[in-house]
């Protein structure tokens, strides 16, 4: 019994600082911003952590490019900005892996099986002692 008091009591403190983790981890995902620009550099865009452009900026040089080379320079801003916010969407992800495969691995049914017959051997022990 005092051996399962002590797991967990270590595994608890691990438990809420992985929680606390994933919560900072998902406010941190919703403020990513990705910035890219256009390969002239005439188009600057900004994604969010979804991949949905949110400003679009057009330098006004941009208006002496034909209509095609227009939408290219806008499509790759934006394809930019949207990598960038998946890079960094990785990032976090990556960190939060990291920090629950640090958690110790979970009891398995048989493990837990065993002690609740253990605990119950000990109970009839002692009631025999105390009858």
């Amino acid at each position: 019994m005092q051996e399962d008091r002590e797991y967990l009591d270590h595994l608890l403190p691990r438990a809420e600082d992985a929680i606390r983790g994933l919560r900072d981890a998902h406010a941190r995902l919703g403020r990513i911003t990705g910035a890219g620009e256009g390969a002239e550099g005439l188009v600057r865009a900004v994604a969010d952590g979804r991949g949905r452009a949110r400003e679009l900026v057009l330098a006004p040089r941009s208006k002496r490019l034909d209509a095609e080379a227009l939408a290219r320079e806008v499509g790759e801003a934006i394809l930019s900005a949207q990598r960038d916010a998946e890079r960094q969407a990785q990032a976090i992800t990556d960190e939060v892996d990291a920090k629950l495969a640090a958690l110790p691995k979970a009891l398995d049914a048989e493990f837990v099986q065993e002690r609740i017959e253990q605990v119950s051997r000990e109970i009839d022990a002692a009631t025999d002692v105390a009858m």
